[in-house]
């Protein structure tokens, strides 16, 4: 069986329920039978202007807003009055970092919006799609993710974030011998900036990690291709608040939200 792909946002989803992953990887449920929160789509507008304005030699108020209107996508939204709410709030969150720009204009900007990967290793593939990746005027290399959010997680628990360490793991793999390497989660709406970096060991604890979740995945989807397992089985399901918004709940039997449908 080929080689397990991991990404951060697969790796959540499967520690918040298994069969959701299992339905998305496994059953490869159909896109247009998800349901994509507004935020999420809101969050992929400020990103894919962001992608624009990183590689401009300047950064203008005028030149987000013109971008934005030509890559927004009004008609992922339900209805007329949210499109426009979540439109409003991807101009605020633009003009926030058009006002702290972090990320343009310092250093040398190795990559932007690319899709990196290791090598395999025990069976498992990393993957990860950073908004940024730089070498810092310091001389350190620099993957910097933007979050459109207002919450700000402390360092601690951005520490033990996949995102982080699956992203500090590809940096090193994709460009060998810096000094120093750091994650920096840049929060748009605060224009708080949070640098996580990782000791040696705590580098190898991540891949300890990874391997383990790796491992039951595979484990799980080997009984399922060649054991004809059922999915929820070998997936458990997870009830609970986060069925409020998994993408999955128009085919999800098990979810709270489908219950109370039913009832």
């Amino acid at each position: 069986m080929r080689a397990l792909q991991l990404s951060p946002t697969s790796i959540k989803t499967y520690t918040r329920c298994p069969y959701a992953y299992g339905l998305d990887k496994i059953a490869r449920s159909p896109r247009y039978r998800r349901v994509i929160a507004p935020e999420l789509h809101t969050g992929r507008s400020v990103h894919t202007v962001l992608e624009h304005l990183v590689r401009q030699p300047e950064v203008s108020r005028a030149d987000a807003e013109r971008s934005l209107d030509e890559t927004f996508a009004w008609h992922v939204y339900d209805d007329p009055t949210t499109a426009q709410a979540a439109y409003q709030t991807a101009r605020e969150r633009l003009s926030d970092w058009v006002n702290f720009p972090y990320g343009w204009g310092d250093g040398q900007t190795l990559a932007v919006e690319k899709l990196l990967r290791t090598p395999s290793r025990d069976g498992l593939v990393l993957l990860g799609k950073p908004d940024l990746v730089r070498e810092h005027p310091n001389g350190s290399l620099e993957v910097v993710d933007h979050k459109s959010g207002r919450f700000v997680p402390t360092l601690a628990e951005l520490k033990m974030d996949y995102q982080a360490g699956i992203y500090r793991l590809l940096a090193e793999q994709h460009w060998p011998g810096y000094p120093h390497y750091q994650v920096s989660f840049s929060y748009l709406a605060t224009g708080a900036v949070v640098p996580v970096a990782y000791t040696p060991s705590e580098i190898e604890h991540w891949w300890t990690v990874l391997s383990r979740i790796g491992e039951r995945i595979g484990r799980a989807r080997a009984s399922v291709v060649e054991g004809d397992i059922p999915l929820p089985e070998a997936f458990p399901p997870q009830p609970g608040e986060q069925c409020e918004r998994c993408p999955f709940r128009k085919v999800c039997t098990f979810s709270d939200a489908h219950r109370r449908n039913e009832d």
